[in-house]
């Protein structure tokens, strides 16, 4: 019979307690507890609780947890109540087996962030975040400068996406118009051409050739198109499609200068946090360097550490590690100056953000209407190649 350890209320002492007791399942022990007039607040298998798995950890919503348990504790919970509750309200869903995992921790005596970090599930700005309040007793308000930080970044990234969206459904249904000419328009024209005795161009000789052949391999052809969309779902699950776009965009200079802008309000807005929050500089500078940002980034992080290391000054390092502009270096020197450095951290992560939001938009009405002008002329360029016979025809019967 399984062992579990619970966590209650006993209304006759006016105490919670905990300890451990046997049951077939959780819903009899529960029920066995209630007739005794004992409140259950936390119920849990013995045994090491599994580390969260990466598919746990993608259904996992870090700024849902934040927003919930800032909330909680604002209205007067603990930290394990809170828990509790967020655990309670999510029993049958993913998020389960996270709060049981910090919960674990919790009573075995673990601060809230080394149990966050145990779990593999939260972004480290976060975790730097809990540690640094952990110093202050100031969790809620780590909690709600991580909200406001996670929010930059998604309206970021949401502009991103938008903006490849209608790139690609044009892309997309042009792909789909020429497949259907191709397989279905085309061979029916072709017959028209079985005993036409004028010259037919080379052109609209290759369009019905290329036409014949998938027409022949429709299997194949239908296979192939299957498995590319296959294919491209668990590329874009795996992460690989935007990888490969990242180094495409590296690639090319004037796009990794964009990209850049992207990265260092990343970087600026962690800063600015963890500053906020209590840490060092170097602190804040080691938690970014596993962010994520990059290998060109994270060199140049650890580049900046070692200058400050040997006593350069914030701008001079940043500067020299490429981590600047002349409007970013210069805002440096004055927060070195005038105290205010995390104000200044915060106005540098505001720039590059807003620099970004405007180059999506701009390339977003450029990119737009080319798309739409070649994938006219794609489609356009089969329907005229078709037709070509027809033209030489008429101009015959003249």
């Amino acid at each position: 019979m399984p062992t579990f350890s619970v966590r209650y209320f006993d209304p006759i002492r006016a105490a919670v307690a905990e300890e451990r007791a046997e049951a077939a399942s959780e819903a009899a022990l529960r029920a066995q507890w209630a007739e005794t007039g004992r409140v259950v607040l936390g119920l849990r298998a013995d045994g090491k609780v599994a580390k969260v798995s990466n598919k746990q950890s993608a259904s996992f919503d870090v700024a849902w947890w934040c927003r919930e348990l800032a909330t909680l504790l604002k209205a007067g919970m603990t930290v394990v109540e809170a828990l509790e509750t967020l655990d309670a309200q999510s029993r049958g869903t993913g998020r389960e087996r996270v709060h049981s995992s910090l919960l674990r921790s919790l009573r075995e005596g673990q601060a809230l962030s080394r149990a966050m970090r145990g779990a593999g599930i939260f972004p480290s700005v976060l975790v730097a975040s809990v540690t640094a309040s952990e110093r202050t007793s100031s969790l809620t308000t780590a909690l709600e400068d991580f909200l406001r930080y996670d929010e930059m970044l998604d309206r970021l990234r949401r502009q991103a996406l938008s903006a490849a969206i209608y790139p690609a459904v044009v892309v997309s249904l042009g792909a789909l118009i020429s497949l259907f000419l191709l397989l279905y328009v085309i061979p029916r024209f072709s017959r028209m051409y079985v005993d036409f005795h004028g010259s037919i161009s080379v052109p609209t000789q290759v369009l019905m050739l290329l036409s014949r052949v998938m027409r022949e391999q429709l299997p194949l052809v239908l296979i192939a198109l299957v498995a590319a969309v296959v294919a491209a779902g668990w590329a874009w699950r795996q992460g690989l499609v935007s990888s490969t776009a990242i180094r495409a965009v590296e690639a090319v200079a004037p796009l990794r200068r964009q990209w850049d802008h992207f990265r260092r309000a990343k970087m600026y807005q962690s800063l600015a946090l963890m500053f906020r929050g209590g840490y060092t500089l170097d602190e804040a500078l080691t938690v970014c360097e596993g962010m994520g940002l990059g290998a060109s980034a994270d060199s140049s992080l650890a580049k900046a550490r070692s200058e400050l290391a040997r006593g350069r000054s914030v701008s001079g390092a940043f500067g020299d590690a490429g981590l600047t502009d002349t409007v970013s270096e210069r805002l440096l020197a004055v927060g070195e100056r005038s105290g205010g450095f995390e104000a200044v951290l915060q106005t540098i992560a505001d720039r590059h953000a807003t620099a970004f939001a405007t180059f999506v938009e701009r390339a977003t009405r450029i990119v737009e209407p080319l798309l739409l002008l070649v994938v006219a002329l794609v489609v356009g360029g089969i329907v005229v190649m078709m037709y070509m016979p027809i033209f030489d025809i008429a101009n015959g019967v003249r």
